[in-house]
């Protein structure tokens, strides 16, 4: 009877410890703070990340944003950027846990008054090396012209977007190298890769952390063309969207070269400035323009071009695609050009613009 009854004692200690840590766990929080409740385009953000009631010795944080809504101008020295991404990292000087923790500052500039998403990921370490789950951190900084208000931490942000939104906040591959760099808007990214790799890890979180993100072609990559296939469903589960990762395995990568070197037009500059890693540009001709040259040359000698839609420019918006092959003949990459002609008002107010700067 005795022994039952040490048994029952031992079996409510043990619940008594899973619920506790169960409570420990879920108060246990990442949050991203900023300087600012009020902020316009062209000021600075300043963002820190806190955790609290963990239980840490050590950490790596890897921060993403939006870079064509907010230009990353610098950080603490225990922090690295590259590709669009800040990897930082924490490690106790006592190398003992501390329970609550705030990292250095990290500089922003606001290019543009658009929403801005700020995702952080972590993995977190005790002093005895194991590692703690800790949820990662995604919030969304409204910026808005006659509202630019911001809360001070993430728990009072707008963190969950849109019940019908299908994009992405964050996708990366565990190897560099996919190209272009993220956008949410932008669909289709490119991967060269060797033989040695049969997997590909796929990060991909989305704007609303209640969509549903489900990642297919990831696994058993085999040689040749390969595609990973991320596709968003909203929370209301009346929206879907698809992202693509084209992937090609090789046993020779620079036959699997799909880049340009140059790309310019006679009639205008690219907007951004040509770089082989971005693959959409705009570009803006007058009224008179029907036909516009382009110049597309690929890194790779071997390596074929084909442009389509650039012979009829109408009056509005016109999409033009560059594709080239590789000299594998399996590796493909497109950059577009979004291209506005102008209609005879807009050339008529262009050019008295023009010879008024002329004059100034």
């Amino acid at each position: 009877m005795k022994k039952i009854k040490n048994i029952v004692i031992l079996f409510i200690i043990i619940i008594l410890c899973s619920l506790i840590n169960t409570k420990s766990y879920a108060e246990t929080q990442m949050n991203i703070v900023t300087d600012k409740k009020e902020i316009q385009q062209d000021e600075e953000l300043n963002i820190k990340v806190e955790i609290k009631n963990a239980q840490v010795a050590a950490f790596t944080l890897e921060i993403f944003w939006d870079s064509s809504i907010l230009e990353y101008l610098q950080g603490p020295d225990n922090s690295n950027y590259s590709n669009n991404r800040i990897i930082y990292t924490w490690v106790s000087n006592t190398g003992k846990n501390k329970q609550d923790i705030k990292t250095e500052q990290f500089q922003f500039k606001v290019l543009k008054e658009e929403n801005a998403n700020i995702t952080v990921l972590g993995e977190f370490y005790n002093e005895q090396g194991k590692k703690i789950e800790i949820e990662n951190s995604n919030i969304e900084l409204e910026l808005k012209e006659n509202e630019k208000s911001m809360t001070e931490t993430s728990e009072t942000m707008k963190q969950v977007g849109a019940s019908d939104s299908t994009s992405l906040s964050v996708l990366r591959l565990n190897h560099e190298g996919i190209s272009p760099e993220f956008q949410k808007d932008k669909k289709e990214y490119y991967f060269v890769t060797d033989d040695k790799i049969d997997n590909l890890e796929v990060t991909a979180i989305p704007e609303n952390p209640n969509a549903t993100v489900n990642i297919t072609g990831n696994q058993n990559l085999k040689i040749g063309k390969n595609l990973i296939e991320i596709d968003v469903i909203s929370e209301d589960k009346t929206k879907k969207d698809s992202y693509k990762i084209y992937v090609t395995k090789t046993t020779n990568i620079e036959i699997a070269n799909a880049n340009l070197e140059i790309l310019a037009v006679r009639e205008g500059s690219l907007n951004p400035e040509f770089n082989y890693n971005i693959t959409d540009y705009k570009i803006e001709i007058p009224n008179e323009t029907t036909k516009i040259e382009i110049l597309a040359i690929p890194q790779s000698e071997k390596a074929k071009v084909s442009i389509l839609g650039n012979n009829e420019m109408k009056v509005g918006n016109n999409y033009i695609q560059i594709n080239v092959i590789a000299e594998d003949g399996i590796t493909n990459k497109k950059y577009e050009l979004n291209v506005y002609r102008r209609n005879e008002k807009e050339q008529i107010q262009y050019e008295q613009e023009k010879q008024y700067q002329a004059e100034i």
